[in-house]
């Protein structure tokens, strides 16, 4: 073991001069470059395959619930027409809230006049 230990406090060594440096430049573009492949990879994956086979799909094509139509009052407040089963429903949504408006008749929600 000592003999280990001598060998290795004889290993001589030299100071770095620009011959014997390693360049790293081109390293580090190519990993900016996967990097960036990666990312753009990961925002189509999220933008379009997981709505598409997550298990929220089969919720957001619901026979029994649909969302008609949203209309922004703030920007975070917004109101809904919601159509649940065979009722018409105008939702308020908040931060903090959702709350039931009124319900419409088909005629009202279909035709756009609400009064």
């Amino acid at each position: 073991m000592t003999h280990i230990l001598l060998l290795l406090g004889q290993v001589p060594t030299e100071p770095a001069t620009a011959a014997s440096a390693v360049d790293f430049s081109w390293l580090f573009i190519k990993m900016l470059l996967v990097l960036a492949i990666v990312s753009i990879i990961a925002v189509l994956l999220l933008k379009y395959a997981v709505p598409r086979i997550g298990p929220l799909k089969a919720f957001q094509k619901s026979k029994y619930f649909s969302v008609l139509g949203r209309f922004v009052l703030e920007p975070k407040r917004s109101l809904y027409l919601v159509n649940v089963g065979k009722r018409y429903l105008v939702i308020g949504v908040s931060d903090n809230a959702i709350n039931l408006i009124t319900e419409i008749s088909k005629e009202e929600a279909e035709g756009g006049a609400v009064q």
